[in-house]
């Protein structure tokens, strides 16, 4: 509601999306909230009902639905352009959320400002506290969800037990200096893409890559590398198997991958092979 507010005060054109997941009896009431909204301000309005089940993965599956139905609906529009409201408390819960899971500079950047495919996140620059006061100040009314403080959800104890710590200790300034930090390591991580996509292109063999001038890369590059021909292989490979992985090819060692596979790593050459017992060697690109 801030962010569109925040547009029509500034008299952006643009249509406004809101969609009911089916998690709470209360979220059909919460659309209509929205949709009076953008009715008031002669604006466009997509509401739909996305019916996301409860169950593994939660989050993660109405994220998805989420975006899927405001790409159909820019499709449908004609509409170059998604923004999102997300903020800098938003991005500060990203960021230490994959930080605990292991993740490395890729995952350090946190959310995307702005994303090839036409999502913009303009509000970066504000924490919620920020947002909750502006909408407060203009008497714009508002939909508090209680999954938010729901804490199952790893986000919400971020939320509600890391972030208030972080701020008594270190200042309130620690929201923003983390998301600050994302969008640095943001530009760091598109720098090293590009080098480490150069540099796969450089070692990669008919068979593989090729080990010797694998190794002459520095290790950042390695490991963005390696993570390329994985995917490219479609090994859904996490932080343990990429570490071990570089550890091998030091060692000069096999290492166990996913979907019954294992990277062979031979005096000059590096590729990866039906794991022992399923087939004879059967080696991949």
């Amino acid at each position: 509601m801030a962010l569109a507010e925040a547009g029509a005060r500034l008299r952006v054109s643009f249509e406004v999306a809101s969609f009911d997941h089916g998690l709470r009896p209360e979220s059909g009431a919460e659309v209509e909230l929205v949709r009076q909204w953008a009715a008031q301000h002669g604006l466009a309005f997509h509401g739909r009902r996305l019916g996301v089940g409860p169950g593994a993965g939660l989050e993660a599956r109405a994220r998805a639905a989420r975006y899927e139905a405001l790409h159909e609906i820019a499709r449908e529009r004609r509409l170059g352009t998604i923004v999102t409201a997300h903020t800098a408390t938003d991005q500060a819960e990203t960021v230490l959320m994959r930080l605990t899971r292991g993740a490395a500079g890729r995952g350090a950047r946190g959310v995307h400002a702005e994303r090839a495919d036409g999502l913009l996140r303009p509000l970066l620059f504000a924490t919620r506290a920020d947002t909750q006061r502006y909408v407060r100040e203009l008497g714009v009314a508002v939909a508090r969800d209680p999954m938010n403080d729901d804490r199952s959800f790893l986000r919400v104890r971020v939320r509600h037990e890391v972030l208030p710590v972080l701020e008594r200790v270190a200042g309130s300034h620690a929201i923003p200096a983390v998301a600050r930090f994302a969008r640095y390591a943001a530009e760091d991580d598109e720098w090293l893409g590009a080098e480490a996509a150069t540099a796969f292109e450089r070692v990669r063999t008919e068979a593989g890559l090729d080990r010797l001038a694998f190794r002459s890369l520095g290790r950042p590059i390695r490991r963005r590398v390696l993570t390329l021909w994985f995917e490219a292989l479609a090994l859904p490979v996490d932080a343990h198997h990429l570490e071990d992985a570089l550890q091998a090819i030091e060692e000069g060692r096999t290492a166990t991958l996913p979907n019954d596979r294992v990277l062979h790593v031979e005096r000059a050459a590096l590729s990866v092979c039906a794991a022992p017992g399923r087939t004879s060697r059967n080696c991949i690109e």
